[in-house]
């Protein structure tokens, strides 16, 4: 299959394996990626696990106190990071130009300054060669990079999520449109608002839940999404 090639990009795909010139050393004092970004960085419900996990926090704690807002995107409701009002930079950027959450961290976030490649089956990498304001960068194992446990299991849960959106958004444009407020509310709700329990393994819940949604709603809107 002839793929894609973002022409932002090196030209390259890589793989969890693969060594990619993507490290930046710790940033160095820079902080240009967390500013003014607007509603790019889109949260999945990975990272809404680990932040209410490692910052004991709510969703409802993050949305009333302005850290993040709700977008619409392929139909659903999807939380992300908002920048701050004075100075346009994420609310978790600390006075110092440090991450606050950087251990926990959204996919988004870990993930740069490389992409995510989504076409076909197969989820791949590139590199957004002149994302980063660094320009010394050395080479680093993708899956190291992402810098988070059980990368095989991260890996495969973002491809699902991917997968799992896609599948939404065609439910969700072919239903009625007091029928797709709704499902989009109960998708809004299951997947973040209601949360994980964060004393158990987040991707077993993550599995389960999206089975449900795919059964109830198999290539079509049902009515008994009543019994979600």
């Amino acid at each position: 299959m002839n793929r894609y090639i973002n022409p932002d990009s090196d030209g390259r795909f890589y793989g969890l394996q693969d060594i990619v010139e993507a490290d930046c050393h710790d940033c160095a004092g820079c902080s240009q990626c967390c500013e003014g970004m607007g509603d790019t960085i889109l949260l999945d419900p990975f990272d809404l696990y680990q932040i209410q996990k490692h910052g004991k926090v709510t969703f409802d704690h993050l949305m009333t106190h302005g850290m993040i807002a709700l977008t619409m995107r392929g139909g659903m409701i999807l939380p992300h990071i908002l920048m701050t009002d004075d100075t346009d930079c994420c609310p978790f950027l600390s006075d110092e130009g440090r991450c606050s959450i950087h251990p926990y961290r959204p996919g988004i976030c870990r993930l740069f300054p490389l992409g995510r490649d989504f076409q076909g089956d197969e989820l791949l990498y590139i590199l957004l060669e002149k994302a980063c304001a660094r320009t010394e960068r050395t080479g680093v194992q993708v899956g190291e990079w992402f810098d988070v446990e059980q990368v095989e299991a991260y890996h495969a849960f973002v491809r699902d999520w991917h997968d799992f959106r896609r599948q939404m958004g065609e439910v969700l444009a072919g239903a009625a449109e007091h029928q797709a407020q709704e499902l989009s509310l109960r998708l809004m709700q299951n997947f973040f608002v209601a949360g994980y329990d964060t004393e158990k393994d987040f991707y077993p819940q993550y599995e389960k839940l999206a089975g449900r949604f795919r059964r109830a709603f198999a290539g079509m809107y049902r009515d008994e999404s009543a019994h979600l």
